[in-house]
């Protein structure tokens, strides 16, 4: 059973975790097709790399050495695109949940389903969508609203509704950071 401490109010099942936001966040669940330039004041880029990058356990530790502001947007898109083709924002906390490597681990918060961990894969998925992830998740329903980057030996897997980007130089996976 995961029980997840956090001073606001939280429902624990034995795979998702419920938390209410304990900070204003600007938007709420997944978003698709979204403007970074709509982003509030603050917002700032602090990753880019195409999903053909790996964002092994190293990796990840200097991502959030350098993404280390109080909230975190995670989305992805074509290289030669600005719009994210879908993105979420959470609080830093509840965006790096460790779900380990269980399967269908999420933390639902804000209206998003997010799961992390350096050695297997982060994301997120709409609401309390299941995810099945093996490493990443590769459930169906609601796929446009799904972000899986594995966080092992290839660089990610799906963007929304596109999915087996392992080694995809056309695809880039974003983070923007602010307090």
């Amino acid at each position: 059973m995961l029980i997840h401490y956090h001073k606001p109010t939280t429902t624990s099942t034995s795979t998702t975790t419920t938390t209410t936001a304990t900070a204003q966040l600007s938007l709420y669940g997944v978003q698709l097709n979204l403007d970074p330039l709509s982003l509030p004041s603050g917002w700032s880029l602090c990753y880019s790399a195409t999903y053909a990058d790996s964002l092994a356990s190293t990796v990840v530790a200097t991502v959030l050495a350098t993404c280390n502001k109080n909230k975190l947007l995670l989305g992805c898109r074509p290289v030669a695109n600005t719009i994210l083709t879908v993105a979420a924002m959470g609080n830093r906390a509840d965006v790096l949940y460790n779900c380990s490597s269980t399967s269908t681990c999420t933390n639902v918060v804000n209206g998003v389903g997010w799961y992390f961990s350096d050695s297997y894969s982060w994301g997120f998925v709409r609401g309390s969508d299941t995810v099945t992830r093996d490493s990443c998740d590769t459930g169906t329903s609601n796929d446009a609203y799904r972000l899986c980057w594995h966080t092992l030996a290839v660089g990610g897997y799906r963007c929304g509704s596109t999915v087996s980007l392992n080694s995809d130089s056309t695809w880039a996976k974003v983070i923007y950071h602010s307090n």
